[in-house]
């Protein structure tokens, strides 16, 4: 059978015949195995080219990037200003915001308790938070994860530019939570950020610890990523490249400020875009989630009646060509970030910068992918994954 795929902007959403994601998604075992000799030739100096000549033409001030093959890191490099005033220049070390690239660190935490048994994604909140106002309407983990809980994202509307510091989650959470909904919960998919603090909530109540605690010991520790941490302005991370807007007419300003600590779990980190890959390839590989948990990761959530979507869990799950793509990308004031997971190719691609809608996620990051990727081999094309149907 041959894949059906229509056309979303330049990329493909991905429809298939009723099967289940086990026969496909491969194991880390199961990847075709890259070598440097088999990457094609001057892979690094084809990827540098493309980021450079972006940054160079004005797509930001500053950037980075990396790639990942088969578990490991084979090319990072970094392009321009990091902060302008000073000229100091990116490195490979840079923290950038990674935006929405927060929820699939939120998720994959959230799959690692359910690989421990203390998380059904399909239980409605209220079994973990009792005062959830939003009791017996079928709100999940899932639904959240999946764009689909039909609570309106006022909160974080209104707060995009705040200043405030939300020390803990819980004040954040009662007033995200208290919105009124928008929609019937999984009648539709809108994305959302604020909801994901609704996440972190349930998280810090299953496993009984902080959601940085959560996030340290099922995340960040076991898939070594050392750079990652909260985007806190009133302790300015070391190595924190400084964030534009474009200035009309030409040329970038500074950000205005804001705190983006009511919104951690949905969009709240800074990180490099070496910890990025080194994220991206952990999803693949064996350590950080069961089999069974990065098959649901990496699996679109239809909605209630049945009808297919391009939501995964903090992916949209994608066809690029002869290729399945998983994608999350990131904004924000003075951010722009993109994590590219090729699952069938053991490829990962990170892209940050420090430009709020730096154009570097389509044709860059194309560009950037095509110099590792391998060409298809032949035969059938890879299935994506069948939507799943959530539980009650």
């Amino acid at each position: 059978m041959s894949i059906a795929c229509r056309a979303l902007g330049l990329l493909l959403v991905c429809s298939t015949p009723a099967q289940a994601l086990a026969a496909q998604a491969p194991t880390f075992q199961q990847i075709t195995a890259h070598t440097q000799e088999g990457l094609e030739a001057g892979g690094a100096a084809k990827a540098g080219e493309a980021m450079r000549g972006a940054i160079q033409g004005g797509a930001a001030p500053g950037a980075s990037a990396a790639v990942a093959v088969n578990g490991k890191i084979v090319w990072s490099e970094a392009f321009g200003a990091a902060d302008i005033a000073s000229g100091a220049p990116v490195t490979p070390a840079a923290r950038f915001g990674v935006g929405s690239i927060s929820k699939t660190l939120t998720l994959t935490a959230a799959l690692a308790l359910a690989d421990e048994g203390k998380l059904d994604l399909d239980a409605p909140v209220e079994t973990y938070l009792p005062d959830f106002p939003h009791r017996g309407r079928g709100i999940t983990i899932r639904r959240i994860g999946a764009h689909q809980s039909g609570i309106a994202d006022e909160f974080a509307d209104r707060n995009y530019y705040t200043t405030a510091h939300f020390a803990a989650l819980d004040r954040a959470y009662r007033g995200i939570a208290a919105a009124p909904l928008s929609f019937t919960p999984g009648s539709r998919s809108e994305y959302a950020t604020g909801i994901f603090t609704i996440a972190g909530r349930v998280l810090e109540q299953v496993a009984g610890e902080t959601y940085l605690e959560v996030m340290r010991r099922r995340v960040f520790e076991p898939a070594g990523m050392k750079a990652t941490v909260p985007n806190d302005p009133r302790r300015p991370a070391r190595d924190r490249a400084t964030f534009y807007v474009r200035r009309e007419g030409g040329g970038f300003d500074r950000a205005p400020a804001f705190d983006p600590s009511f919104k951690l779990p949905g969009a709240g980190f800074l990180s490099t875009a070496e910890d990025l890959a080194r994220f991206g390839a952990a999803l693949l590989g064996p350590g950080l989630l069961s089999d069974s948990s990065r098959r649901e990761l990496f699996t679109p959530v239809p909605l209630a009646d049945g009808t297919p979507t391009v939501y995964a869990l903090g992916f949209q799950s994608l066809c690029e060509g002869d290729r399945r793509l998983l994608l999350q990308s990131g904004g924000g004031p003075g951010i722009a970030s993109w994590l590219a997971v090729y699952p069938d190719d053991g490829v990962v691609v990170a892209i940050l910068s420090n430009a709020t809608d730096a154009p570097l996620g389509d044709t860059v990051r194309r560009a950037v992918a095509d110099a590792f990727l391998k060409p298809p081999a032949p035969g059938p094309s890879p299935r994506p994954a069948q939507a799943r149907r959530p539980g009650p």
